[in-house]
Formats: structure tokens, C-alpha cells, sequence
């Protein structure tokens, strides 16, 4: 948390604590997604896995596996049954995704973001990479008042330009005065693409209600997609993050599945000797991920520059410290919000 610069990769897990008001989990798994997309197939699903020649890995059924079999498939033989199955599974996993709104608890997500983007100005901001899809990030950041540095305009229609994560904001009281940094804002990369990105005429553009958000799939031809625009460009600032000298990797509920992030990842640890990464993962001990064993091989030979915690995203939350402590404006901020809750 310390280093000078400071990147956190987020997964998955870091959704897994969102909960309805049943204690219900919000968030789809891949058996969710899976098990879903076969309900909704209903006697489609298999005579599609049949047509695809879908067969099971020894871990288990995936549906990135058998959407990746689709998409072969269709490459080499067009089949109606094969598209209609695709874009209504498609369809399904954006709908399945689209479960933060004003309703839900992110009272862990806005107290990771106090705690690792709330930090010196004079360092430079928080770079928060993560691979959801979902709202999760934003909807924190709105709630408690965070600035969202995301790569898209502030005017109408909010288009995608790389160049805007090379601004910063400055506040300016008087013209007296020389401006300050503005504290509490980060910047935020969405690695595989957002419910509310839609690509127009060539362009990407925020559109909350898009019924054909900008997304990386789960397929196999994800490492292919990411040197499409603008995922080009994420990528590329997630790589040029990992060399620069001490810098600090925080990577949390994230299961380096993804070749395109886990090989730019091993590459960072190995040769960036001012490299720290902490591994978040409640089986960080037991996991036979080729990833995490690794890790724990550096470990057990005395790297110190890696560690891993066996916890989940919520636990992490309690045990980072607060390095800065809450502005006037955030302690009024809290005392409005518990006023007007209760």
C-alpha cells in the first residue's frame, strides 16, 4: 500500500459479497452461468453441445469452453440453431450481470476504496484493473463521493479516449492561489469491457440502458479480442503499470484464468526486481492453479517481494489499515448519510 505506485487487479471475487435481501448471492459464477444457459436452451442445449462436438474438461462443464466450441463451429459451418443459442446465452450473461442498483449493500466496496485510493496526492492515483463486468466500482465510487478516472469524456455522449487517463483534476479557490490536487480520485480500467460501454459508428460511448454492451465474452478467443479497441489500450497500461519501478501489486478474488493477464503478470514478477505483489485468495494455500503455486514456490524460497493472504475481498477490507485519515468533508458525508438513514 506504501509502494509509489500502486495497482490493484480485481475479479470475480471481489463481487461474490454481494448479497440480496434472501443472503442470496448476486453474482454469477460460471456453474451459474452454465446451469442458466442450459434452462433457458431447454432440448436446444443439447443438440447444440452434439453439433459443436462439446465435450466436458476434467475439471468439469464450462461454458467459456462451450461458447469457444460455438464460435469454432460457426467459423467452419454456419448452423441457426448454433448463432440463435449464442446470442440468446449472450444475452443471458449481460442480464445475469446486471444486478447493482440503488438496492444493493457496497459498503465493502466504498471501504476498499477509502482505504487503497485515499491516499497522498503528492503519489500518483490508485490504477484499479479488474476483469467484471458489472457496476460494482462506480456505484462505490458514487456513493462515497470518489472520483472515477475511466478513460471517457465529461460531455454528452461520455465517448472513450485514451488520453483522458493522462489528466488529473486540480481544485483552484481563488486565482490567487496555485491549484491543488484533488484528493480521493482513481482510476479505473475494465479489462474485459462494461455493461454501460456500446460501440457507435466506431466510436465507444457510456450508454446505461445499451441492450449490446461492449464486452469480452467468456470464450477462448478472449486473448484475440484484446487487441481490439479499446482493450488494446487497457492492456497496455496494465503491462507499461507492472514494470515500473516500486510498484505494488494488489491482486484480490481474480482466478488467472486469462492468459492475455496472467503471462504480462509471472513476466512483472520475475524481472521487475521493484515489483511487490500481494495475492488475495481465500485458497491461496490449497489452490493447484499453476499461478498460485508458483507463488507459493517464491515464497517458500525466500522472495520476499511476494505474498499471499488466504482471505476473501470482505475479510481483506477489515485488515487493511486506514494510512489517511477521513477528510472534514467525509466525516460530514458519513454524519448526512446515517441521518438520513435513520
Amino acid at each position: 500500500m506504501l509502494s509509489e505506485n500502486l495497482i490493484v487487479l480485481t475479479g470475480l471475487g471481489t463481487s461474490l459479497c454481494l448479497k440480496d435481501s434472501n443472503g442470496k448471492v448476486l453474482a454469477p459464477t460460471m456453474s451459474d452461468l452454465w446451469d442458466s444457459a442450459k434452462q433457458k436452451a431447454g432440448e436446444q442445449f443439447e443438440s447444440v453441445k452434439t453439433k459443436v462436438h462439446y465435450s466436458a474438461a476434467e475439471s468439469g462443464d464450462n461454458i467459456e469452453h462451450l461458447l469457444s466450441r460455438c464460435q469454432m463451429s460457426e467459423k467452419l459451418n454456419h448452423d441457426p440453431e448454433v448463432e440463435k443459442f449464442v446470442s440468446e446465452t449472450e444475452a443471458l450473461i449481460v442480464e445475469k450481470c446486471r444486478f447493482v442498483d440503488a438496492a444493493v449493500n457496497l459498503s465493502a466496496h466504498e471501504a476498499f476504496l477509502r482505504k487503497i485510493a485515499r491516499r497522498s496526492t503528492r503519489l500518483p492515483r490508485v490504477e484499479l484493473f479488474t476483469t467484471n463486468y458489472d457496476l460494482s466500482f462506480e456505484g462505490a465510487a458514487s456513493n462515497s463521493r470518489f472520483i472515477v478516472i475511466d478513460g471517457f469524456s465529461h460531455v454528452q455522449p461520455q465517448e472513450f479516449d485514451a488520453a483522458l487517463f493522462s489528466y488529473d483534476l486540480v481544485r483552484r479557490k481563488n486565482s490567487s492561489e496555485l491549484p491543488e490536487f484533488v484528493p480521493n480520485v482513481f482510476h479505473l480500467y475494465k479489462l474485459h469491457g462494461s455493461l454501460d460501454w456500446e460501440r457507435q459508428e466506431g466510436r465507444v460511448i457510456k450508454e446505461p440502458k445499451t441492450k449490446k454492451p461492449l464486452i469480452i465474452f467468456p470464450r477462448e478467443s478472449k486473448f484475440e479480442s484484446s487487441y481490439d479497441q479499446p482493450f488494446l489500450e487497457l492492456m497496455a497500461r496494465f503491462q507499461s503499470g507492472l514494470r515500473e519501478a516500486n510498484t505494488g501489486l494488489l491482486i484480490i478474488g481474480y482466478g488467472f484464468n486469462d492468459h492475455h493477464i496472467t503471462q504480462p503478470i509471472l513476466s512483472a514478477i520475475r524481472s521487475n526486481i521493484g515489483l511487490k505483489a500481494i495475492i488475495v485468495d481465500p485458497a491461496a494455500e490449497q489452490s493447484t492453479n499453476s499461478i498460485l503455486r508458483s507463488a507459493r514456490d517464491l515464497v517458500s524460497n525466500g522472495d520476499t517481494r511476494v505474498s499471499l493472504a488466504a482471505v476473501d475481498f470482505e475479510q481483506l477490507v477489515t485488515f487493511v489499515p486506514d494510512l489517511v485519515a477521513a477528510t472534514e468533508e467525509e466525516t460530514h458525508l458519513d454524519r448526512v448519510r446515517k441521518i438520513q438513514a435513520g
